[in-house]
């Protein structure tokens, strides 16, 4: 199986917690998707990373990695306030995969997540070389929604479990 990972999985030490044995086999984007940052339903505690395939979203491309794994772990990630869905992703080596990924299954307000989480995303987008301008957008995008009211939360010390507080 492929996975597709954005956000918070680009900083491999991250993905790592949840993909372990996962086989990195390239770069690549989503067609018409767009990160954006989000409350789940009616939280107000603190926001997450959401793969937007709204009105918004289109003409705009989410770029991540690309991971080979085992079937088990399709089947363990369940996770509180996500979903699984399919995603055509552009591979950089010129191949077209068939990917699934998680995103918010009920997206709320838009809202920042909080620093520790945050800051696996511009680490991983920078350490993987992603384009400049994406870099910026994804940015200007964190910057444009509501602060967390929790920001400083302390980083989970081990693998989060798949409920929202925990994670």
């Amino acid at each position: 199986m492929y996975y597709f990972g954005y956000c918070t999985f680009l900083n491999d030490e991250e993905r790592k917690k949840y993909l372990p044995e996962a086989k990195f086999v390239t770069k690549g984007y989503v067609a018409n998707h767009k990160v954006v940052f989000h409350a789940a339903g009616n939280r107000e505690d603190r926001g997450w990373c959401h793969l937007a395939n709204n009105g918004d979203a289109w003409g705009h491309k989410a770029f991540g990695l690309i991971y080979q794994h085992d079937s088990k772990f399709f089947e363990e990630a369940d996770y509180e306030d996500f979903e699984k869905c399919y995603v055509t992703v552009y591979g950089e080596d010129g191949k077209i995969y068939d990917c699934w990924t998680l995103r918010m299954s009920n997206p709320g307000i838009e809202m920042r997540p909080p620093n520790f989480y945050w800051e696996n995303v511009p680490k991983g987008l920078n350490d993987w070389e992603f384009p400049e301008e994406y870099i910026q957008l994804v940015v200007k995008t964190f910057n444009e929604a509501k602060p967390c009211p929790d920001a400083d939360r302390d980083r989970p010390p081990v693998k989060p479990g798949k409920s929202a507080d925990s994670r």
